[in-house]
């Protein structure tokens, strides 16, 4: 199922009800490559995003995972400063 949502004038985005009764009220926002998902956070979120993005992170522990986060983090960063002292 999809469905099409806008933005507001304040950046808000309504998750429908329905979709709310089956998933949820709190979503993570994962920014991938071509595009944007919501995931569902359930009682242990990484059981969650593990659900949702099939086996990509199987037999990666949770302190594995974040390391990964916050490197890819720290590259992003970098890589913004860098861009701005080229201008």
């Amino acid at each position: 199922m999809s469905r099409i949502a806008e933005a507001d004038d304040r950046g808000r985005i309504v998750v429908p009800p329905d979709i709310r009764e089956r998933h949820g009220e709190r979503y993570r926002i994962v920014e991938l490559d071509d595009s944007v998902e919501l995931i569902p956070l359930r009682e242990d979120s990484i059981d969650g995003l593990r659900a949702a993005v099939g086996d990509a992170l199987d037999e990666k522990s949770i302190a594995e995972i974040r390391r990964e986060a916050r490197d890819a983090a720290r590259e992003d960063a970098i890589g913004v400063v860098a861009a701005t002292e080229r201008r």
